[in-house]
């Protein structure tokens, strides 16, 4: 038995409107399956391990070295772990098409072409964000198995895309074909859900409020710092829209820029984790923590030992198995994110294990004085009304608060409340005498996809 939208076929079987190349059916069937009994599902994802493990040992050179064969099934934990480096270094050699390579690759996404590469393959490649820039590759069947979790993700709105066919989307982030955001916006077009209208993220403020306000879209979705800037403008006058849904990825959504959002445009910010690699979790209506979708992943939580965390406590990386994508398999691979699980049951009834909270980025966690400091520390200054934007960036003992005010304020007025918040923060975690500076922006730096890093540790400081 395999997991609805399975399919064991090779990376070569032909396009086919079979229900495993259909995103919209495969949606539609995994939303009546989230709340299955846990033994259930635990026992069809099971299966679609042991598919994947025996595929990329058959087909992946570099898998076939690490992977040892195994007439059982498969004990995920005995496996290797693989980050980001490795993969990309050795990329010729995991993926399980001879004709790909990763020079030639690169070649087709610099030609920006918009054809499927070899005719049948989606590439994609990273911001690079977090220091190291990636290169992922879809077939056919992994790429309709990204698009169900992109459509199942919006689904968990209350506003599934099929039944809502042609309506107006706003993704405010990147506009580069490269990148998963765009490639996603594309095919939802291309299959009639949506009508999108893309404004990248590089463009002035005032001429994204002005195409919003332009377009008036049905759903918008940004980045979450962007989400945040836009509920200032909406909140300010200046931007007039009235989105039934908001969604936001890709980067660290605090309590309180959520909070901005919902009293801007009266409505929830949906929060998804998600990741060139794939769509893995997604808040649902109650906003008790992320579901996680298991039926197209396995995830694990670790320290920075790769050992297991406890749910209710913080690990320091997660590692990723990729169920859905067979060309370029991705099996215990490393994200240097901060998540706490949580197995206890969700309010709404889906019986999906959840991450009781994303933190943000391992590489974004400071030591101060022999101490772990979380992004999430500096989550206050989102909600001070004298603050636009704001950065935490890490020299040595001290930190700088590069800061963008609102309109009409000056950082001056605000810098003492500033540096009291946060050395408020910093001495209850057991810091004395922390060393906070206020520095006055006129905007921030945000990385070639548009993304804001929030926190920026010092190199030579990082834990682990």
């Amino acid at each position: 038995m395999t997991l609805p939208g399975t399919t064991a076929s090779e990376t070569t079987t032909p396009e086919t409107t079979t229900p495993d190349l259909d995103p919209v059916a495969q949606a539609r069937a995994l939303t009546s399956t989230d709340r299955a009994p846990r033994a259930e599902r635990d026992r069809l994802r099971q299966g679609r391990l042991d598919e994947l493990v025996r595929h990329a040992r058959d087909r992946s050179p570099f898998y076939r070295k690490r992977l040892r064969p195994s007439s059982g099934p498969v004990d995920l934990t005995s496996l290797p772990t693989v980050d980001k480096a490795t993969l990309m270094a050795h990329f010729d050699d995991v993926v399980c098409d001879g004709r790909l390579r990763r020079d030639e690759a690169l070649e087709y996404l610099a030609a920006g072409s918009g054809e499927p590469y070899l005719g049948e393959y989606r590439v994609m490649s990273t911001s690079g964000s977090s220091g190291s820039p990636g290169l992922f590759v879809y077939d056919r069947a992994g790429w309709a198995g990204y698009l169900t979790q992109f459509l199942r993700v919006i689904g968990f709105t209350g506003h599934p895309p099929w039944e809502r066919p042609g309506e107006r989307v706003a993704v405010v982030s990147a506009l580069d074909l490269r990148h998963a955001s765009s490639q996603v916006a594309m095919a939802c077009a291309q299959l009639g859900l949506i009508q999108p209208r893309p404004l990248p993220v590089t463009l002035p403020l005032e001429r994204i409020v002005a195409g919003l306000n332009e377009y008036r879209p049905d759903v918008l979705h940004a980045y979450a710092s962007y989400a945040a800037l836009l509920a200032d403008e909406q909140l300010a006058g200046r931007l007039r829209i009235a989105p039934h849904t908001v969604t936001s990825s890709s980067e660290l959504l605090t309590a309180d820029m959520a909070a901005r959002v919902e009293a801007a445009f009266g409505v929830p910010a949906y929060d998804f984790y998600a990741t060139t690699e794939g769509l893995w979790a997604v808040q649902c209506s109650e906003h008790a923590g992320f579901h996680v979708l298991e039926d197209h992943v396995v995830v694990e939580n670790v320290d920075a030992d790769g050992r297991p965390v406890p749910d209710g406590e913080p690990g320091a990386r997660v590692l990723l198995t990729n169920l859905f994508n067979r060309v370029q398999p991705l099996i215990r691979y490393e994200l240097p994110d901060v998540v706490t699980m949580d197995r206890g049951p969700c309010p709404c009834g889906r019986t999906l294990r959840r991450f009781r909270s994303v933190a943000g980025r391992f590489d974004d966690v400071l030591r101060l004085d022999g101490v772990e400091v979380h992004p999430l520390q500096f989550a206050a200054l989102a909600a001070d009304p004298g603050v636009r934007e704001f950065q935490v960036r890490q020299q040595g003992r001290g930190l700088v608060l590069r800061t963008v005010p609102a309109d009409g304020v000056a950082v001056a007025d605000i810098a003492g409340r500033l540096r009291e918040h946060v050395g408020a923060a910093l001495r209850g975690l057991g810091i004395a005498d922390p060393q906070v500076t206020i520095e006055a922006c006129t905007g921030l730096e945000r990385s070639a996809g548009g993304k804001l890093q929030l926190v920026v540790a010092d190199p030579r400081l990082r834990p682990g």
